[in-house]
């Protein structure tokens, strides 16, 4: 019974299924240069930039110039 106590109480602050897709503000600014400039650093942007990240260290560490035996035909 104590698990379903705590199943309840991790749930309850769910109000919807789709509240996992919301994109949130993580980190905002809003500057008054450049007519209310509004710059904001969100959840997506965070896992885009990761993404990329290692796409970009897997290809740089595929192609490795530097071999002393190449891998080209």
């Amino acid at each position: 019974m104590g698990t379903i106590g705590f199943n309840n109480k991790l749930y309850r602050e769910i109000l919807s299924p789709l509240d996992q897709f919301e994109i949130r503000d993580l980190l905002s600014i809003d500057a008054p240069l450049f007519g209310n400039l509004h710059i904001s650093i969100t959840n997506i942007g965070i896992y885009i930039t990761v993404a990329g990240l290692l796409i970009l260290v897997m290809n740089i560490l595929s192609t490795n110039y530097n071999k002393l035996v190449s891998n080209n035909w």
